[in-house]
């Protein structure tokens, strides 16, 4: 592997980081993108909300992305995993599993979320996660439109039961052992939402297909699918909080933003972008986020030789 010094690295192969490199290629732009080849949704059987790609499974979407940046001579794909990150003379270095030391004037970091299921404390949700309990309505809630449906969750079940109403009437919130306010149970009740606030046991399931919610005590809630709401995720930002960036606000999601829109982060020439930027962004804002980001970074070094050309000539 070329360990020479690169305009670009990447790491983190979801749709923000292989758009990056895309466009990074289009612009002949010196470019590794590292990819541990682990993103969160492939626990799911399909991808969806994603133009001429809705329903693929996610493992089609690497695969496409993969073949298509071989067009760039300029891109590098390598498939391994970032131990370290460092602030070196002129930029970056990247230290690889494979003890491989890269180095960069300029670092996307596109690293993703990442689930800790264990927070949620519903035994047997591995066996259901991604299969038929969700994150995201607007990702699964079409397949699985007029179901019996859990909302497992507690703090923005205000918010978010109203907007699961889009898909189907017949809905159970599972507070799992945590009292509902009373104004809140009374409003979800009068909207025919009915609301179980007795731990949860266990959930059944059958080839990763939800069956039956079953709680402390042995009653059982009949379901055939579910989405979660409990703060049970992060964004897979240790690599900027190692290199001191700062956050400045937090989002919607309580959870701090580290970089604005552009990707731009407190320190220079390192960017933060996708899901690692923002809590959730789909598929295609995480895309976009990836090529907007490289567009301003290619117009920086494009400015840099010219400036530096401008020098030589004086």
């Amino acid at each position: 592997m070329n360990s020479d010094h690169n305009d670009l690295i990447i790491i983190g192969g979801g749709p923000a980081g292989q758009s990056a490199a895309l466009i990074a290629g289009r612009t002949r732009l010196k470019t590794v993108l590292i990819n541990a080849e682990t993103p969160r949704n492939l626990v799911t059987t399909a991808s969806h909300g994603f133009l001429t790609r809705d329903g693929v499974h996610p493992s089609e979407l690497l695969a496409i992305a993969k073949e298509q940046l071989q067009r760039y001579p300029s891109v590098q794909y390598v498939a391994d995993q970032v131990e370290a990150v460092d602030r070196i003379d002129r930029g970056f270095s990247v230290t690889t599993s494979q003890g491989t030391i890269l180095r960069t004037s300029r670092l996307i970091i596109a690293t993703g979320h990442r689930d800790h299921l264990e927070r949620l404390n519903l035994p047997g949700i591995e066996s259901v996660y991604g299969k038929s309990v969700y994150p995201c309505p607007f990702c699964d809630g079409y397949e699985h439109a007029d179901e019996a449906i859990a909302v497992f969750g507690f703090e923005a079940i205000q918010h978010f039961v109203p907007m699961m109403r889009l898909w189907s009437n017949d809905i159970v919130v599972f507070s799992n052992g945590r009292p509902l306010d009373t104004a809140l149970k009374a409003e979800l009740t009068d909207h025919g939402v009915a609301v179980e606030e007795a731990p949860v046991d266990q959930l059944m399931s059958d080839n990763g297909k939800l069956t039956q919610v079953v709680l402390q005590g042995g009653r059982s809630i009949p379901r055939q699918s579910g989405f979660v709401v409990d703060d049970y995720s992060s964004p897979a930002t240790h690599f900027a909080e190692s290199l001191g960036v700062v956050a400045n606000d937090n989002n919607s999601w309580n959870m701090p933003v580290m970089a604005n829109e552009s990707g731009t982060t407190s320190i220079p020439g390192l960017y933060l972008i996708g899901d690692a930027r923002i809590g959730f962004s789909g598929i295609a804002a995480a895309a976009s986020e990836g090529g907007f980001c490289v567009e301003m970074i290619a117009h920086d070094i494009a400015m840099e030789r010219w400036n530096s050309l401008s020098e030589v000539t004086r």
